[in-house]
């Protein structure tokens, strides 16, 4: 299959290395000149702008960092639906506003194109095994039609509903990991503190009622857990950015609809005050860092 691959970042470049892998013929396109670089010497072809990517491609599929990211890809100048064939299939796998991939897939069907949403879990360590867990909003027909494509990308692809509904399940649960992050890094700051031994709390907790994901993967004291990123300089498998920026799609959803949400702002600020004191383009763990204990000169 001829695929459009654009966003060519750091989840883009291992997802369009298992296509290639795969013996599909990729052209990609990112604004980024280094990452369209690495793209192409994965084996993939180069182009000049989203539509030159688009054109001639029999599936198109877009990996951004955010909301309007998309939309300009999409819907700007020089945009996928500018040089997109009729009746040809978008699967947009950003973690997004699901309204704005509604919004999106509007404009495709008004072009004569279709959109489904993909969002993906299990950040840059899944992307290059291939293993990612995808979220799929959209037609029955279009899903399946993507779903062979999808698979050489994740392990796990799931049908959620129609269009947005990915978005929906992956901002549900990324408030979850979110906030995971942030408990067992207090948790442990706490234990820490009272001369406990963070292996001997691991394997606790890894028996009780407060054993989580996070902590099995994404454990945030180096050492303990041998490929998370906290035994690797926080090197990101997903950053504290990306992570306070899908909190706060979440907290927004919830105003939106008048759910009251409490944690997740406060894990949301948690996280952003991390980004502020240098930790935003590390693993989202890295919040452990940011969590240290105060002066013992300050009042409290």
């Amino acid at each position: 299959m001829k695929i459009g691959f654009v966003g060519t970042g750091a989840m883009g470049r291992p997802m369009l290395a298992n296509l290639v892998k795969r013996g599909h013929s990729v052209v990609a396109y990112d604004i980024v000149d280094d990452a369209l670089a690495a793209a192409a010497r994965l084996g993939a072809g180069r182009a000049a702008s989203a539509a030159a990517a688009a054109g001639g491609a029999d599936l198109v599929i877009t990996m951004l960092p955010s909301s309007s990211h998309v939309e300009a890809a999409y819907l700007g100048v020089g945009g996928v639906l500018e040089g997109i064939g009729p009746g040809r299939l978008c699967v947009d796998m950003s973690t997004i506003d699901p309204s704005v991939s509604r919004r999106v897939a509007g404009a495709a069907t008004r072009r004569g194109a279709r959109f489904i949403d993909a969002p993906v879990s299990g950040g840059v360590p899944r992307a290059e095994d291939g293993t990612l867990a995808i979220m799929v909003g959209g037609d029955p027909r279009d899903v399946e039609e993507a779903r062979p494509v999808l698979a050489v990308m994740g392990a796990n692809i799931i049908h959620v509903g129609p269009v947005g509904s990915g978005e929906v399940a992956k901002l549900c649960n990324n408030l979850v990991a979110g906030v995971a992050a942030v408990a067992v890094s207090e948790a442990f700051r706490i234990a820490e503190g009272f001369g406990v031994d963070p292996r001997i709390l691991t394997d606790v907790i890894s028996k009780s009622s407060g054993n989580t994901w996070v902590m099995e993967h994404m454990h945030p004291v180096g050492g303990l857990v041998a490929k998370a990123p906290s035994s690797h300089d926080y090197t990101p498998g997903f950053t504290t950015d990306l992570m306070a920026k899908d909190l706060g799609l979440a907290v927004s959803a919830a105003r939106d609809l008048r759910v009251p949400v409490v944690v997740a702002p406060a894990a949301q600020q948690v996280l952003r005050l991390a980004s502020s004191h240098g930790l935003g383009r590390k693993d989202f763990s890295s919040v452990y860092v940011f969590l240290k204990p105060s002066s013992g000169q300050a009042p409290v």
